[in-house]
């Protein structure tokens, strides 16, 4: 049911879930791309290491070496990531430039499998936080794969305000891990009790394997959008002290993308006021003149025919 875009880029064809739909990139070399991102991926998680260090480090000459060093791999940080630029001619990012974090076992992640060259949804089994690898596992798939960080993409975990018994959302379905439209019947311990709708089947799903409907998260935004005089960052929008950096970029690219549709929402609204107080004017008017249909009748003819009677 989910659809997914697909674009050719030379040898390989790209796909890549709707909301992050990226353009066509042209002459591109994979196995050069594929370098340059996993050299972004080890620069990062040589600069983690190294704030790690200066956070308990306590001997003066030893944090001006540390930070001398932080310096060197920031700069360094930047040229990759402009030479990724140069050679997607793009960008936008094709794989991904997260380092991967302890913390993120268990979580949902979208992997680019090589050989379909897809993303699908998968589960996060293992992760060597040295070496920058992870051992996933497709949902619904029993088979578990090592992979690189780039082609792992770790999923925010939803707000559990949003989901509650009797609210339609979208689940993953646990035999082909898409995502299908469903209702919550109950909440336990063990999961989020869902019937799904295209076939009525029921699965206990975790919160993680949860999103809004579409449907209902575009008409809630356009109601509120009406609602708003000025424009609020939604609650779970929010940034927190305890956001990773992935979660901070992802919560900023969401509230910049709902400020560009608020504003668009603000400027249909004024032109329909205006319209609307236009074509009120204008009836008004047509209520006072004479028909343009019809010759107006002099007021001195008026008189005479009065005289007359």
């Amino acid at each position: 049911m989910e659809s997914y875009k697909k674009l050719k880029i030379d040898s390989f064809d790209y796909y890549d879930p709707p909301e992050n739909y990226q353009p066509p990139v042209q002459q591109l070399d994979q196995s050069k791309v594929i370098e340059a991102y996993k050299t972004l991926i080890m620069l990062k998680n040589h600069m983690f290491k190294v704030n790690l260090l200066l956070s308990h480090e306590e001997e003066g000459s030893t944090i001006a070496e540390l930070k001398n060093i932080k310096d060197e791999l920031l700069l360094a940080k930047e040229a990759q990531e402009k030479e990724i630029a140069s050679l997607q001619k793009t960008q936008d990012n094709l794989f991904s430039v997260n380092r991967l974090n302890g913390e993120d076992i268990d979580k949902l992640a979208k992997a680019y499998h090589e050989q379909d060259r897809k993303w699908y949804n998968a589960k996060l089994i293992q992760i060597d936080t040295e070496e920058q690898e992870a051992d996933i596992q497709f949902i619904g798939y029993q088979e578990v794969i090592k992979m690189h960080a780039i082609f792992i993409k770790v999923q925010l975990i939803p707000d559990s305000k949003l989901f509650t018994v009797g609210q339609q959302c979208e689940a993953i379905y646990s035999s082909d891990g898409r995502y299908y439209l469903g209702t919550i019947e109950k909440v336990t311990e063990e999961g989020y009790h869902i019937r799904f709708k295209k076939n009525s089947n029921r699965e206990i799903v975790p919160l993680i394997y949860l999103r809004e409907a579409k449907k209902q998260l575009n008409d809630s935004k356009k109601m509120n959008f009406e609602e708003m005089d000025e424009f609020q960052v939604p609650e779970n929008l929010k940034i927190l002290p305890t956001d990773n950096e992935q979660q901070r970029q992802a919560k900023k690219k969401k509230i910049k993308a709902m400020k560009q549709t608020f504003k668009l929402s603000k400027i249909t609204k004024y032109a329909q006021e205006k319209q609307s107080s236009w074509q009120s004017f204008s009836q008004k008017i047509s209520t006072l003149k004479p028909d343009l249909g019809q010759k107006a009748e002099s007021i001195y003819r008026q008189k005479c025919d009065q005289l007359k009677e």
